[in-house]
């Protein structure tokens, strides 16, 4: 085989599947803000050969929670690159590794046969790859339909999308980007008058991939259950607030009424935010209520939520509409003895 041009020296990181040898491994590329996962190849001329795609962190992440499989990361990395390297010449844990073109009808014989997913590995991944995920199990009982466990999972969903931005956005350790995608998240949706599908599905983009919330089993049968994982801190969030508006339905449904009937009566609903300001009519009005919708919530300081509404009250005051319409839709199914957070460890 001819000499390679050396491009870089990867770090190696772990095997991830083992069989009469390393079959398939992940090094990290330098700065480590992507991985290469090589899989063991017949080369002429090379001791230990590999092929090899470059994935950012976060599509390794999705490529961990089988959202594809192998043969799918090798095929389509989002960096776009591929690499050939020996692992026999690996030195104090660097690894050299030359670019490679690659094209599918040549290199077939490159990939696994496609449902090789991550489940597969025999090792355990021990690489640091982000924050600690947490799972949260909720218990399902009684008749559901396919529509019904959208629903519920659509609420879920929404509740740790907003956890995980306001999170994200008050952590000191964000940088300013990051924040401020947070922010326009926030802000865009309602330029035009308002759309709390768009805020959510806004909230979630503007996350880390590696941070959403993802389903990682359900058991249709009742009783049954629906586990998803995500960050810690936002699901313990989605929690205690639930259980927070169970405990307090009327005192909360009296803020709702009085705030959604105001903006109704004064015109507000459909209002561009961009058209709102502190000398709108109402507006000062706008604020008490929302103020005490949001303090019944007991989930964030208002100021916290103007800071992120670019100190835009209208567009609090319809978040927090939004955030109890989603928590006691969410409650009903609970009510109903459908959902419940006690899972004896048998069903799962």
């Amino acid at each position: 085989m001819a000499k390679l041009p050396r491009l870089f020296l990867a770090k190696f990181e772990q095997v991830l599947l083992y069989a009469d040898g390393p079959q398939i491994v992940l090094l990290s590329a330098p700065g480590g803000l992507s991985k290469l996962i090589g899989i063991a190849i017949n080369l002429d001329g090379a001791t230990y050969p590999f092929f090899a795609a470059q994935a950012s962190n976060e599509q390794f992440q999705d490529y961990l929670h089988e959202r594809f499989d192998l043969r799918y990361l090798l095929m389509k990395p989002d960096l776009r690159r591929h690499y050939i390297f020996d692992l026999a010449d690996e030195t104090d844990g660097a690894v050299p590794v030359s670019r490679h073109k690659f094209e599918l009808e040549r290199d077939e014989t490159f990939l696994p046969e496609a449902g090789l997913f991550a489940r597969d590995h025999t090792e355990p991944v021990v690489v640091e790859l982000g924050e600690f995920q947490a799972t949260q199990t909720f218990g399902i009982d009684g008749k559901w339909d396919l529509p019904e466990f959208s629903r519920f999972y659509g609420q879920v969903t929404d509740l740790y999308s907003l956890f995980n931005s306001v999170d994200l956005f008050l952590n000191d350790q964000a940088n300013f980007e990051q924040q401020n995608r947070v922010r326009l998240a926030f802000v865009k949706p309602f330029q035009g008058g308002g759309s709390y599908v768009s805020l959510y599905d806004s909230l979630d983009s503007a996350s880390p991939r590696a941070n959403r919330l993802s389903v990682e089993g359900i058991a249709y049968n009742s009783p049954g259950y629906v586990r998803v994982s995500g960050r810690q801190k936002p699901l313990a969030e989605v929690r205690s607030l639930l259980e927070h508006v169970e405990a307090n339905m009327s005192s909360l449904a009296e803020h709702y009424r009085a705030l959604d009937r105001f903006l109704s009566e004064a015109k507000l609903k459909r209002l561009p935010a961009n058209r709102f300001s502190r000398s709108t009519p109402g507006a000062t009005a706008v604020y008490d209520l929302t103020k005490a919708l949001l303090e019944a919530l007991d989930f964030m300081s208002y100021e916290d939520l103007l800071r992120l509404s670019d100190y835009n009250t209208l567009i609090a005051a319809k978040v927090s509409l939004s955030i109890y319409r989603r928590a006691t839709r969410l409650i009903e199914f609970f009510l109903q003895g459908r959902a419940n957070f006690d899972v004896p460890s048998s069903q799962t």
